[in-house]
Formats: structure tokens, sequence, C-alpha cells
């Protein structure tokens, strides 16, 4: 896991810094924030100590990318700035005054949780896929079926031409749709 802790040259980040090393975390510390400066990580930690303008903003626009988890740690029970990631998974506040227990397992968890959803992300990208290629033969099926053949005969059709062609389904679907075959 790569983290990044924006610094603030304080007490914090020797604590931070402290509770990483415990965790077996290599993070680095960020002296000049910018959104380039933070690609290479997939953890980054702010505080309410960083003197960034627009802190809230900036973190709400990084959460909802969905790319990098952002732990926010406060020193205040109110998180009114942050409701509109509040509930969100990239997005986790952790308290100062509990900061020794919370930040690790919070990173720990991340990183297990993380994995996950890129696990699952990356299923969804795959059956997205396939659903469209399902929607593509159907409307070559479609096409075929007001051209006057039967459910069974589309199907028999776009799988013959796919072999003929040496093409798949899906290519062959597309052409279809495109009047690019003669049938």
């Amino acid at each position: 896991m790569r983290v990044a802790v924006i610094k603030n040259s304080g007490n914090m980040d020797i604590k931070i810094d402290r509770i990483l090393k415990n965790s077996k975390i290599n993070g680095d510390f960020i002296e000049k924030f910018t959104l380039n400066s933070i690609k290479k990580y997939d953890t980054i930690i702010f505080t309410y100590q960083n003197k960034i303008l627009n802190l809230s903003k900036i973190i709400e626009q990084i959460v909802l990318e969905q790319k990098v988890l952002v732990i926010f740690i406060n020193n205040k029970v109110s998180v009114g700035q942050f409701y509109n990631v509040l509930n969100n998974l990239y997005f986790s506040i952790v308290n100062e005054q509990s900061l020794d227990v919370e930040l690790s397992n919070v990173l720990h968890l991340s990183e297990k949780y993380l994995k996950e959803i890129f696990n699952l992300n990356s299923e969804i990208f795959k059956l997205e896929g396939q659903i469209n290629t399902i929607n593509l033969i159907n409307n070559a099926k479609r096409i075929l079926s007001k051209k006057g053949y039967s459910e069974a005969d589309s199907h028999q059709f776009i799988q013959k031409k796919a072999m003929d062609l040496r093409l798949s389904k899906k290519m062959t679907a597309e052409r279809i749709i495109k009047n690019k075959i003669d049938f």
C-alpha cells in the first residue's frame, strides 16, 4: 500500500509517521500538495491542520473520482463540510483523540476492501461488456427478423456468418446493424 501524508510540520506528522512505521506501512510526506502529486498513491492522509485552500472541496473531488482512499484526521465531532462524501467507501474520518488505534485499523481494512472493490469493478466492467454484446446481437436479430428471419434462423445466421468471416458474434452483429453484411 502506498500512502501519502500531506505534511503539517508539527506533532501530527510525528504521530502519523510513528503509526505508519508500527503498522509496517511506508508513507511519504508531501510538502506541496497538488492533484498530480497524489496519483501514484493508494491512500492520502489529510488533517485539519493542512493549510490548503478549499480543502473540503479538494477532498470531495478526490473521493468522488474513486481511485484513492482519503483519510481525514479531525479534532472535532463536526463533519458537515464532508456531507457529500461521508458515506463513500473511499473516505474515512479518523478522530485525533483515537488516532493511535483508528488510523492503523482504517489503513489495514481499507487495503483489504479497496482490493475487493477493484476486483468487483473489474467484474462489473466485464459483465457490462457481455451485456453490450448481448444487446448488439439482439439488435441484429431484430433487424434480421424484420427481413423475415425467425429467432432461431437469426441466431443461426449470425453464428454462421461469424464463422465464415472469422469474426466474433459481436463484430458480426455490428456489421449487420451497420448494413455491411448481405442477407
